[in-house]
């Protein structure tokens, strides 16, 4: 399983994730191991994943697909996303991949893309979360306010919205995540660091370290 967190203020938007991993054997006993989720797409977006496996594989693939193509800003790479991994999934399961074992929420796939936009003066920072269930092909579109989690999360998006509505610094909703990671990796084993976190601003996607945002 993997927990991700991410909010949009007027800064930018921030997001975050855990690293773990879980590889599950034909009798459906668990290996967990550390995987780079998070990764940035051109200089002004970011894609990060959750569930099946597969999905860091097609996070890259949408990442050389967007960059070859020179889709600069979240405006251009939105409208594509969800039919390029929709289709990227559908050639996995046609070469006839074997479906993970474990239990459902391990078996089910998304992506989370954000980025800044270059067209929209009045909302420049933006994210859009596709999903789906195990065995379905086509992603659908998951309608998420300026926050989310994902797993869904209650309490998480309702302090992120508040965080948003408050216009509070990134500096804050990084805080925020890096607690709310390291509390519930104290108390499920199947989400663990190394935390990745990135902000989205004017000036384009990085990954930080909490403590070093202003660096």
């Amino acid at each position: 399983m993997t927990q991700i967190l991410a909010g949009i203020t007027s800064e930018g938007i921030m997001v975050a994730t855990d690293s773990m991993a879980t590889e599950f054997n034909s009798q459906g006993e668990g290996r967990r191991f550390p995987v780079d989720k998070l990764f940035s797409v051109g200089s002004y977006a970011f894609i990060v994943s959750g569930g099946m496996g597969i999905s860091v594989e097609l996070s890259l693939r949408f990442k050389r697909y967007a960059e070859g193509r020179e889709l600069l800003g979240i405006e251009a790479m939105i409208p594509v996303a969800g039919a390029f991994l929709s289709g990227q999934l559908n050639e996995v399961l046609q070469a006839s991949l074997p479906m993970e074992n474990g239990p459902d929420e391990v078996r089910r796939v998304y992506f989370l893309l954000g980025g800044y936009s270059f067209r929209s003066v009045g909302n420049p920072y933006q994210f859009a979360l596709w999903g789906s269930e195990a065995g379905e092909v086509l992603l659908k579109r998951i309608q998420v306010g300026a926050s989310v989690a994902i797993p869904r999360s209650l309490s998480a998006e309702v302090r992120l919205n508040r965080m948003s509505a408050e216009r509070r610094p990134l500096r804050e909703l990084l805080d925020f995540a890096h607690e709310f990671l390291a509390k519930l990796a104290a108390s499920d084993p199947d989400v663990g660091p190394p935390f990745r976190f990135g902000v989205v601003t004017s000036s384009g996607f990085r990954l930080v370290e909490p403590a070093r945002l202003g660096s």
